[in-house]
């Protein structure tokens, strides 16, 4: 069986000719379509790139991998050592990618003048600088490919905590979970098949199917 990552790096190439990569969470917000399934990019190198640089060099660290910035860059980085079967690396940019800038804009407040105010108030003034968070999605994402990640290396309880974890950002494809090769570790723990239980409906027989 062909594992996920395999299987959306093809889609990744196809739908996004200017970059050679893309995200599914962008492609499915620019459709405007409900948000389902995995949140994770994946990665895809052009035929010409491929037979044109060796395995050592294409391992190589660059500019981007070595020091990413982003989120996306951090993410691109831990995917790209997850098919080299590096985890423990690719398990530290997935990590790191959670304290970088994501896509969400939002305004940080912090105290620039200490209170009381000179007109009465009892706190001072406040400023005001733009920083990018992550958005929902891109936690979803994160903490999946921290999950995958951790169950190629035989971590099982820190793998079912990242998935559950990204369960409650709103991941819910659980059949992509179930058929992940990266998450094939996990299957038949009791961690495991606990969270399942509680998270998938149809972990619970048809009965799951009408609440929990």
């Amino acid at each position: 069986m062909k594992s996920l990552a395999t299987i959306l790096l093809i889609i990744a190439t196809c739908t996004n000719a200017f970059t050679g990569t893309t995200s599914r969470r962008r492609i499915l917000k620019q459709q405007q379509q409900p948000i389902s399934g995995p949140i994770i990019t994946r990665l895809q190198s052009s035929p010409s790139a491929s037979s044109s640089s060796s395995k050592s060099e294409q391992s190589k660290p660059n500019a981007q991998t070595s020091s990413p910035s982003t989120f996306r860059e951090a993410e691109v980085a831990g995917l790209r050592l997850m098919q080299d079967g590096r985890h423990e690396e690719a398990l530290k940019a997935f990590q790191k990618a959670m304290s970088l800038p994501g896509s969400r804009p939002d305004i940080l407040r912090t105290a620039n003048v200490p209170g009381p105010s000179p007109v009465g108030g009892s706190k001072g003034g406040t400023e005001g600088r733009s920083v990018q968070n992550l958005d929902e999605f891109e936690y979803q994402a994160a903490h999946y490919n921290v999950a995958c990640a951790h169950a190629c290396l035989g971590n099982v309880s820190d793998a079912v905590n990242n998935l559950q974890k990204a369960f409650e950002y709103g991941f819910d494809n659980f059949a992509t979970v179930r058929a992940d090769p990266d998450l094939g570790n996990l299957e038949g723990t009791r961690e495991f098949d606990a969270l399942m239980k509680k998270w998938d409906p149809k972990s619970r027989g048809i009965m799951g199917l009408f609440g929990k």
